[in-house]
């Protein structure tokens, strides 16, 4: 069985790395869910399962794509400004929230708090 926690461990640290500015975000293509789950159509993803939404809808990525593309229009996505570093900020925060969620759960708490902590669009 995965262990999803490492997953989102994983994620944490591509993230944590983008606010760095030691990599850059290729969206599906270095996700550590995405490799996993996006050719499943996300069924199984930790990320779809906290927000119950898939392709990452309701959680702070779109606004960091969008503003990628917006603000920056370069083929590398990373960190070019302080609102870049305020939303790469945002999803790691909420890699974070998956992670301890799955944590507590897989530790034997019954308390299924998904997506309720915080509302994203």
């Amino acid at each position: 069985m995965l262990n999803k926690v490492k997953i989102m461990e994983a994620s944490i640290e591509k993230w944590e790395k983008i606010m760095a500015g030691r990599r850059s975000d290729s969206g599906v293509v270095d996700c550590p869910p995405c490799r996993i789950y996006y050719m499943l159509a996300c069924i199984g993803c930790p990320i779809a399962w906290y927000t119950g939404k898939k392709f990452c809808r309701g959680t702070p990525y779109p606004a960091w794509h969008h503003h990628q593309i917006q603000a920056h229009d370069k083929l590398l996505k990373k960190v070019y400004c302080d609102e870049c570093l305020t939303l790469a900020k945002e999803m790691r925060d909420f890699m974070v929230e998956i992670r301890d969620v799955l944590k507590a759960e897989q530790d034997g708490g019954k308390d299924d708090t998904r997506g309720k902590n915080k509302p994203h669009g």
